[in-house]
């Protein structure tokens, strides 16, 4: 057991030893040695046994020789025999800190929220693609404990500087929601996100396209065909959501007595969801090509994604401008609003988790209407087909 006071002109002249590693002790400082390896690689290291267990020596690696100086290496192995002197384990404790550094990294627990707990929301796809694009570039190899108030406030600064406040707003709530995820699994305690205001304040829309407006859509919708094309009539006769009528599989519907059952996990209140088809919306369905389990995809099984550049296509061949696809929803509840359709009725058709009924009445009204939405599609259907027939058949 070689020893030798541990200074940095001792340490120059120690040579590389022949087979295996050597330990130089320090002769002034029980337990601080320098490991040497055959490839000439210097490392301080400190030993001790740990309470308990006089059998089983721990060897806390504290530094590579060069980065780390005698002297820091000397104060360190004071510190963890003076944690050792105290009853603590330096080396355990270690080990289990790497351990958690490990298991907490964002990439990692990403990842985890997205398969326990985002995949089960119907914005999973959006949450998912604004993790992967917004965030992990930058906190990928961060802990989540790393990450502070002021990185959020940076990470949305640099969105909203692209000229995306929009953007910056549902940055923040993924984000938030991951790090609220987060404590109720125990691994934060405080979110960074709190206190943290929108980045941009949002105004309701209240853009309802005109009569000759939806046929001008229609028209531009029926030339660019399917797959867009055909989610977009398909947007237009049953008023439900783009990302409802996206994940739409051949398994949910049943053209035969006219249904479309939408699964309560790609509703976003969670509840199942019957939608009637009305003539028009079956001829559609009927006329695209049979892929696969996924109806409006051009594979089969992965669903559509290319909406923003597929829009501004249907905007330049419709002429049809400002406007979302979230409109249509507004535009079809208003057009069957003129046609007669009892707003109670309408909000069971766009399943609206609270609507025209409430307080007291909305606890005990459990009735579905099932019938008078069935006679509103169809009217709804009669009215949008006679817009324009020649874009959506009869």
């Amino acid at each position: 057991m070689p020893t030798c006071k541990l200074t940095k002109r001792t340490i120059d002249t120690l040579p590389a030893p022949v087979g295996r590693d050597e330990i130089w002790w320090d002769e002034d400082l029980k337990g601080f040695g320098l490991k040497i390896t055959p490839a000439g690689r210097k490392v301080f290291l400190v030993q001790y046994r740990p309470s308990g267990d006089r059998r089983n020596p721990r060897k806390y690696t504290i530094g590579e020789y060069g980065p780390t100086t005698p002297h820091q290496a000397r104060v360190e192995a004071h510190r963890v025999l003076a944690e050792r002197a105290a009853g603590r384990d330096p080396q355990a404790e270690k080990q289990i800190a790497k351990r958690r550094i490990a298991s907490e990294q964002v990439a990692d627990l990403a990842a985890e929220f997205i398969a326990r707990h985002a995949s089960q929301n119907r914005t999973a796809a959006e949450t998912t693609r604004i993790l992967d694009r917004e965030v992990l570039p930058y906190w990928g190899s961060w802990t989540v404990a790393e990450v502070r108030k002021r990185d959020v406030i940076a990470l949305l600064d640099r969105v909203r500087e692209r000229g995306s406040p929009i953007m910056a707003n549902r940055v923040l709530a993924a984000v938030r929601k991951f790090f609220n995820w987060c404590i109720g699994r125990g691994i934060l305690d405080i979110s960074p996100c709190a206190g943290i205001a929108v980045p941009a304040r949002e105004q309701a829309r209240h853009r309802t396209l005109t009569d000759s407006e939806l046929a001008a859509v229609l028209e531009a919708a029926r030339s660019i065909g399917f797959p867009f094309g055909s989610i977009v009539e398909t947007l237009i006769l049953t008023g439900q959501r783009r990302d409802e009528v996206g994940r739409m599989t051949r398994e949910d519907l049943d053209l035969e007595r006219q249904i479309w059952l939408v699964p309560g996990e790609h509703a976003k209140n969670g509840k199942p969801h019957i939608v009637h088809l009305n003539q028009p919306c079956l001829s559609v369905l009927r006329s695209i090509p049979q892929t696969g389990d996924l109806v409006f995809s051009v594979n089969g099984k992965v669903v559509f994604q290319g909406f923003s550049k597929a829009k501004r296509r249907l905007d330049q061949i419709s002429g049809v401008e400002d406007w979302t696809l979230h409109d249509l929803r507004r535009t079809v509840v208003s057009g069957m609003a003129r046609l007669g359709v009892a707003p109670h009725v309408a909000d069971k058709i766009l399943n609206h988790q609270t609507g025209t009924i409430s307080g007291v009445a909305a606890v005990y009204q459990r009735h579905e209407f099932i019938s008078e939405r069935r006679d509103a599609l169809h009217l709804w259907g009669r009215h949008v087909a006679g817009l324009f027939p020649k874009a959506v058949a009869a």
